[in-house]
């Protein structure tokens, strides 16, 4: 029986960080354990206690929200743009295009930060409207009931398949698609339905997409009181370091093409080869053999670190790196970061120093501390993990 190649291969990938655009600038920052988290900067409100965040730069939303029709800026947040610049980024590399029509695509895409209404939205409605006399409620009223200023795209910063539709239209995309949650299990759901898509013949190509902020009050509240960032004025992400204090969120998009290898040309492919998950960390299913580079999740505070670092230390590993430091923790694309990372450091043949790690919680796992090193990257396994406990793992293998 001929044996047929099951293994995909990831052909593109794209993103728009705190690092800057493109992979380029996050890889040469996670080269240099540079992170690109900063001050907050809020032009609605302020904090004393959340005082750090991961933003993509003004210069960087420019670029992009100018890579959208004018048609559909009305629709599209600057978190939709980062999700169409992301997507068209893998696509170039991958050498598609969409217009050509030679390949069936599927687009599947998981968005974060619609789950709550925008104070944004608001407070630049309420300055519209108003004047040295106070606030115009007529003209208010006009706005929402007549132009629908406040309308779902608005309000609820796009319905959950507003990246579907903004990205297909962008891009002139024709083909199936599904929209996903965010978090770990967004991702998670979306690339293992992209792979089915591939392994059974409907589709020639996926593009699997995550784009979201929460640089707003309402969401930055609900992530200290689910304690999955700091509010004691951290500055820093220090992940699996004794000195941390705690996460910091941030925002972006990554986008990654998968096809089928083999369908590639004869060519050195990261290929994913296999993934599972689980809704309990403890009873994930984790790699027997050994892997080149781990690339994890951490939570930035060291007594859970600490406990993480336990798990992960049943997997054989060479290096550990993590890409959280460098972006803040992302609601819609830690999963697609994460392997972006794993695949430029196998590209490259380099494991990356993790960003900021001086002092780490558990001195048996391979850290990379202070500078990267130049070693050959196989293997690579990719753990994330939700705040819910929801995790999953990707293995990568480097093929020919």
């Amino acid at each position: 029986m001929k044996h047929v190649d099951q293994r995909i291969a990831i052909s593109g990938a794209g993103c728009v960080l705190a690092t800057g655009w493109g992979v380029d600038p996050f890889w040469a920052a996670a080269r240099a354990g540079r992170s690109g988290i900063g001050p907050l900067r809020a032009r609605h409100f302020h904090s004393r206690r959340v005082v750090a965040f991961g933003h993509v730069a003004e210069d960087v939303q420019q670029r992009c929200r100018q890579e959208v029709p004018r048609n559909l800026h009305r629709y599209c947040t600057p978190a939709l743009a980062w999700g169409v610049s992301a997507v068209g980024q893998a696509l170039a590399e991958a050498g598609i295009d969409p217009q050509q029509g030679r390949l069936r695509l599927g687009l599947y895409g998981c968005q974060g930060g619609y789950t709550h209404p925008s104070l944004d939205a608001y407070a630049e409605l309420l300055r519209d409207c108003s004047s040295e006399l106070g606030l115009d409620k007529a003209g208010l009223s006009r706005r929402v009931l007549q132009e629908r200023a406040l309308d779902p795209f608005l309000v609820l910063k796009s319905l959950s398949n507003g990246l579907l539709g903004v990205v297909s239209l962008a891009h002139r995309l024709e083909c199936e698609g599904s929209a996903f949650m965010q978090g770990v299990a967004g991702n998670q759901a979306a690339l293992r339905e992209a792979c089915a898509a591939l392994r059974s013949g409907r589709i020639d190509a996926a593009i699997v997409v995550g784009s979201g902020s929460e640089l707003d009050a309402l969401a930055l509240a609900a992530l200290v009181r689910a304690g999955v960032i700091s509010a004691n004025g951290t500055e820093a992400f220090l992940a699996f370091d004794e000195r941390g204090r705690g996460g910091i969120a941030g925002e972006g998009a990554a986008a990654l093409v998968l096809q089928r290898c083999a369908d590639l040309p004869t060519a050195a492919h990261v290929c994913l080869v296999g993934q599972t998950a689980h809704a309990n960390l403890d009873a994930l299913q984790l790699p027997a053999e050994s892997t080149d580079l781990l690339v994890c999740t951490a939570s930035g505070e060291p007594e859970q670190d600490r406990r993480l670092s336990a798990r992960l230390g049943r997997i054989p590993a060479a290096h550990v790196g993590a890409a959280q430091p460098l972006t803040g923790i992302l609601s819609a694309a830690p999963s697609l970061v994460d392997l972006i990372l794993a695949r430029s450091a196998m590209q490259a043949g380099y494991a990356p120093p993790l960003a900021g790690l001086r002092y780490p919680v558990d001195n048996r796992l391979p850290f990379v501390v202070g500078s990267g090193r130049e070693v050959p990257i196989r293997r690579a396994t990719v753990v994330g993990r939700d705040d819910n406990g929801f995790s999953a793992c990707y293995r990568l293998e480097l093929a020919s």
